[in-house]
């Protein structure tokens, strides 16, 4: 009799720990809890508030192209994104030189609604950077709509 009672604890045992792995592959994460995301997966634009091109811009060392002088650029579709710091270099078009962001950029997954699909990147003169999320295409930031009509300005003046 005791030999049946081992066997059905060793058997259901066994067969929890097969459920187990199941769980953490389930689409419902609760936050704060051990399977929690990693990653998300989003549609990236960019937007230069420079006045030259920048070019070899990487965000986590995933090329994400160029961009030109106080613009954006197309989309960089299906960009992985590990959440937590992120990194963000370019190179000036002009010197060469490699910048990397004075900012700290953090994405974490109460940034992130499940309707957001795209990754607004906005890459300001003082080497600082904006992350904006939207369910559609981005657009400028208020900050960068200033330093475009500024531009604008100081251009004619000249």
């Amino acid at each position: 009799m005791k030999l049946i009672t081992r066997r059905k604890v060793l058997s259901n045992m066994l067969a929890l720990g097969l459920f187990v792995p199941l769980f953490a592959c389930g689409e419902e994460k609760q936050k704060g809890s051990l399977f929690t995301k990693k990653k998300i997966v989003l549609d990236v634009v960019l937007y230069n508030y420079l006045n030259r091109p920048i070019f070899d811009i990487y965000l986590n060392g995933i090329d994400l192209g160029v961009a030109n002088s106080y613009g954006g650029t197309g989309i960089v579709s299906g960009v992985s994104i590990p959440l937590g710091a992120q990194t963000l270099t370019w190179r000036d078009a002009g010197s060469g030189e490699t910048f990397a962001v004075k900012n700290s950029l953090n994405l974490s997954p109460n940034q992130i609604s499940p309707s957001v699909h795209y990754l607004g990147i906005h890459i300001y003169p003082d080497r600082t950077a904006e992350f904006t999320f939207s369910e559609h295409m981005p657009e400028t930031t208020p900050r960068g709509h200033h330093i475009i009509e500024l531009s604008m300005h100081t251009s004619y003046l000249l």
